[in-house]
């Protein structure tokens, strides 16, 4: 079930949401994406694993308005409190299709659509947890994976502690923040996952503040 009750996990993921829009995380996805989605010419499907509350793609709903891009967006987190959170916060113009389901085994054919994204949600598994998960997405898209995470270290432990007045009031903001950078990879780990899970083009960017994303793509031109 989880911890806390139902406006413990809207608080939660509002904070979560400020944190990835303010500290980076938000832009490590998109600043890869959105050259991607102009270079496509047809209807983007992408789906976003461990949506939350669909606040990474409520921005990229709004940005391909603003640029007249045609996109599906698709929000996949196996938790309903997280999707009802999602659903009571989205807007309906955006047309985003929540869909509640386990990442481990997604319900949709190899190459049913284009981009896979996710943010803050590797850390959630185990090595051989990701290695399974990495094959399984890559497959099933078409164009490719674009994953982003929190890079683990003692610097983001020390700064996580500092924007907490600010960023992460909520005990729950506090105790999944820190737990989620100490269970963190790095980069060399990251890479060493994606190569074991058969992705052989792939790079790993770095951005600040501590922040990865690795970008696997095929059968696009870059």
């Amino acid at each position: 079930m989880g911890a806390g009750d139902e406006s413990d996990v809207a608080i939660n993921l509002l904070e979560m949401a400020r944190i990835n829009r303010y500290l980076g995380g938000v832009q490590a996805i998109t600043r890869h994406l959105y050259p991607l989605l102009v270079s496509v010419r047809q209807t983007v499907i992408i789906l976003d694993l461990g949506t939350g509350s669909g606040h990474l793609l409520k921005t990229i709903a709004g940005w391909a308005r603003r640029n007249r891009r045609r996109v599906k967006l698709v929000g996949l987190d196996r938790s309903n409190r997280c999707l009802a959170v999602a659903h009571e916060q989205g807007d309906s113009s955006q047309s985003i299709l929540l869909l509640q389901a386990d990442a481990s085994c997604l319900p949709i054919l190899d190459g049913g659509v284009d981009f896979i994204i996710s943010s803050l949600f590797l850390h959630h598994f185990s090595p051989p947890e990701v290695i399974e998960l990495l094959r399984l997405a890559y497959a099933k898209a078409r164009y490719g994976l674009l994953m982003s995470d929190l890079v683990r270290g003692e610097m983001p432990y020390l700064a996580f502690n500092l924007i907490r007045p600010a960023f992460a009031r909520h005990p729950m903001t506090r105790y999944d923040g820190a737990l989620s950078i100490r269970r963190a990879y790095v980069s060399t780990e990251l890479s060493q996952l994606a190569q074991e899970a058969g992705i052989d083009d792939f790079k790993i960017y770095s951005h600040w503040p501590w922040r990865m994303t690795m970008v696997a793509l095929k059968g696009i031109n870059r």
